[in-house]
């Protein structure tokens, strides 16, 4: 029996305007559990704004956003959180006086458990997901590579399935790169649903299974890839 791929997420006609400037106009996007969906286009083709809004930053104008087969109203990004959303933001949000730690549960009700449960419980997630970090590092003395590590155990750890990368190697080395898509297939092969956006086509053939192409505020096509 063929096996039945889930839609994490579809947009339906989704439009955005900021005063007369029309960022998002009509646009169709799906992404499904266990897939790397690639968002294609140049500066300024709506990217960000369509991930902003799926994130709870911003609210669609016009149009549907689907989430597991229902229409889902997006109005914060505690909503996306709730759904399973999780955006990591091309410049982190993280405090860099902190350990790496305590960014990861910052906000959550487990802040409250035992340093060494937290740990357990930390650990435990990079376990599954492949991904290594040093607990109690500050933050502020770690590379680009591990602070973004720490991002994407923030959202993993509340629960995220659905994870959205705002230019996720824009400020990593060809090396770090590589560990970046490493751990991005290990996600995916856990069943998560991942969009990644870029305007490098090498990367889009490195790690996406499809890519949705951007331009000028309008989807103009998704078309399958070998990554």
């Amino acid at each position: 029996m063929e096996q039945t791929v889930q839609t994490a997420i579809r947009c339906r006609g989704i439009t955005k305007r900021f005063g007369e400037v029309v960022a998002n106009d009509g646009i169709e996007l799906e992404v499904r559990y266990g897939e790397v969906l690639a968002l294609l286009g140049e500066n300024g083709s709506g990217k960000t704004t369509l991930m902003n809004m799926i994130s709870g930053i911003y609210h669609p104008d016009e149009g549907v956003i689907e989430v597991d087969g229902a229409p889902a109203a997006i109005g914060s990004p505690a909503d996306a959180q709730a759904l399973g959303i999780g955006m990591i933001h091309q410049h982190f949000k993280l405090v860099e006086p902190f350990s790496a730690m305590d960014n990861i549960v910052l906000g959550t009700k487990e802040k409250r458990l035992p340093a060494k449960a937290l740990r357990r419980k930390v650990l435990e997630l990079c376990e599954t997901y492949g991904l290594t970090i040093e607990p109690e590092k500050p933050v502020r003395e770690m590379s680009v590579s591990e602070k973004q590590t720490v991002e994407i155990l923030k959202v993993l750890y509340r629960g995220a399935r659905i994870l959205i990368l705002d230019e996720p190697t824009a400020v990593l080395t060809p090396q770090e790169t590589d560990k970046l898509f490493a751990i991005l297939r290990q996600m995916r092969a856990k069943g998560c649903a991942i969009i990644i956006i870029t305007h490098k086509l090498n990367e889009v053939l490195a790690i996406s299974d499809r890519v949705t192409i951007l331009r000028r505020g309008r989807s103009v096509d998704t078309v399958e890839t070998a990554g």
